[in-house]
């Protein structure tokens, strides 16, 4: 609800008459993600968020008021929603270029609650740009309820360190569950009986998850030395890899793409059994657009193009991004380009992927993939990128309260560019202070693999890059530059190949079996000696016979 001029004078005072306010001025609020200062207050951009972490000594009702203009673009003024620990409550249209007052109503419970407003509809169109900018918010109770205080920096570090740790030891007995299945080994001897007391050894050899990485530094460094350094450890480590196909670096004279380069990417990952995405074919930014064209290409060669990289790829390639940030870059609409794409090669798994989704939801996407479905456009997965805002140390909770959102949808989740760095950059939107090094680094990483591996909906999570030599981020890589690896790298080893790694050994009983429970994917069996395969897969009976000579 918006009040404005002479309206929100008299409401304002009347407020006043009743109860005191919490004021928060904007740019001393202790939550900022993305924005600025500006003359009298804070300028908010890219769906940042300003607030502040409050206690509420009892529940009950209150009023925000929130002074700010905006400037539009495109003749839609920027929109501002209230936001209670992450979640939206209600949003209005700030449509003034003089600074007013917007009221809402909110229901809080007692307890640590962070309150503030995110600016979600941020955009440029030609000169114009859309722009939200904050005076300040007022919290104020109602019903004679006790005003809110700022919440103490000590308790508060405390009580959400309580809460993250006991979101991570939710994770692991999630993963337990959801990352895991009962499976049998079987060995019977020639003549079909089963054979008690035989010894039986399993080993994981590959997880059906998708721990992975874009592979944009494959042989692009000066020494082999380092290029078989960066081909050793993305092997060590990882099963799944990005391949890039940024039209305007892919192809700069129209007719002759890059596939050479592409070919030897492809093979060295499939000799090393590393699945592949692809990424992206289209996009509306300019590295989507080819140096040989105005503007993006005509749909007839668009269609070309994804069409003859699918299906060059098909059975190679299984994972594809075809349409790159939809519901930022509009440029590129989503409906015909993953139909195409579908035809080209219908067993592939097509995801739709963009960022700043788990700052605020990112409504806008979750609207453009709601319309999709209902308008029949083939995907089957959703990509959520982890690195916008670049600094931000997404809170745990709210990491997984996004994942359960967008898991309503019915599709796989896929983290599609997880970027946290190493470069200094002071942490922010977290209960943690000091800056992003190496240990900030590995300790989040930890613990955000965790939450999203736990989750029963995610399928992969894919790092961005995998080293600071060529990383899009100042600090970004898991490897130093000379690819020695950070506490990061040794940390998500043990991680994924220790930590979620199954490995069994033991005897056969009366009936021949060895019951176990491991995590999703292929195994080496040794069954009395004779080798077997086994594929524990989520959803089957896992069930092995083993046949001795």
């Amino acid at each position: 609800m918006r009040r404005s001029g002479a309206l929100a004078a008299v409401v304002l005072a009347t407020c006043v008459g009743a109860a005191s306010a919490l004021t928060v001025e904007a740019e001393t609020a202790r939550v900022r993600t993305e924005g600025g200062a500006a003359p009298g207050g804070w300028n908010l951009w890219s769906h940042g968020v300003v607030g502040e972490r409050l206690r509420f000594e009892r529940g009950g009702a209150y009023e925000v008021i929130v002074r700010a203009h905006g400037s539009p673009a495109k003749g839609e003024w920027p929109r501002m929603e209230l936001v209670l620990d992450g979640q939206s409550k209600q949003a209005v249209t700030v449509d003034t270029r003089e600074y007013s007052d917007y009221a809402v109503k909110l229901d809080v419970s007692a307890g640590l609650h962070t309150v503030g407003v995110a600016f979600t509809n941020d955009a440029v169109a030609g000169n114009e740009d859309r722009n939200l900018y904050l005076d300040r918010i007022e919290i104020r109770a109602l019903a004679g309820a006790p005003d809110p205080v700022l919440a103490d920096p000590k308790e508060l570090a405390v009580e959400v360190q309580r809460a993250e740790d006991a979101i991570v030891e939710q994770a692991r007995k999630d993963i337990e569950t959801n990352r895991k299945g009962d499976a049998i080994v079987r060995v019977v001897d020639a003549n079909g009986k089963p054979v008690a007391g035989a010894t039986v050894a399993m080993e994981q050899a590959s997880h059906d998850f998708l721990f992975g990485c874009n592979i944009y530094m494959f042989d692009r460094y000066k020494e082999a030395e380092r290029n078989d350094a960066y081909k050793q450890r993305f092997r060590e480590l990882f099963n799944y890899a990005t391949v890039g196909f940024y039209w305007r670096w892919y192809e700069p004279e129209r007719g002759k793409p890059g596939y050479a380069y592409t070919d030897k990417a492809v093979a060295w990952c499939q000799q090393h059994g590393i699945r592949m995405k692809g990424h992206p074919l289209l996009w509306g930014d300019n590295a989507g657009v080819p140096p040989w064209s105005k503007g993006q290409p005509p749909a007839e060669v668009q269609k070309q193009r994804v069409a003859e990289i699918v299906q060059r790829y098909s059975g190679k390639i299984d994972f594809w991004e075809v349409v790159n940030e939809p519901s930022h870059c509009r440029g590129v609409k989503i409906d015909e380009p993953y139909r195409w794409a579908r035809e080209a090669d219908p067993r592939a798994c097509l995801i739709v992927n963009d960022y700043y989704v788990l700052a605020d939801g990112q409504p806008g996407f979750l609207k453009l993939l709601q319309d999709a479905l209902q308008n029949n456009v083939p995907f089957d997965g959703i990509g959520i990128q982890a690195h916008e805002p670049r600094t931000m140390r997404f809170p745990l909770d709210q990491v997984k309260r996004v994942l359960d959102r967008y898991a309503t949808l019915g599709k796989e989740l896929h983290i599609t560019e997880y970027s946290p760095c190493s470069g200094g950059q002071p942490i922010t939107g977290s209960h943690i202070a000091g800056k992003w090094d190496e240990a900030a680094q590995a300790d989040y990483a930890v613990k955000f693999y965790s939450v999203c591996f736990a989750h029963s909906a995610a399928r992969g999570i894919t790092w961005w890059d995998l080293c600071d030599e060529g990383s899009w981020l100042p600090g970004g890589g898991m490897l130093r530059r000379d690819m020695t690896p950070k506490p990061v790298y040794d940390a998500l080893r043990r991680l994924i190949h220790e930590t979620w790694h199954t490995r069994v050994e033991g005897k056969t009983d009366g009936e021949g079996r060895l019951a176990f429970r491991g995590f999703f994917g292929r195994y080496a069996v040794s069954a009395a000696g004779a080798m077997a395969e086994f594929h524990l897969t989520k959803g089957e009976k896992g069930e092995l016979t083993v046949k001795l000579p």
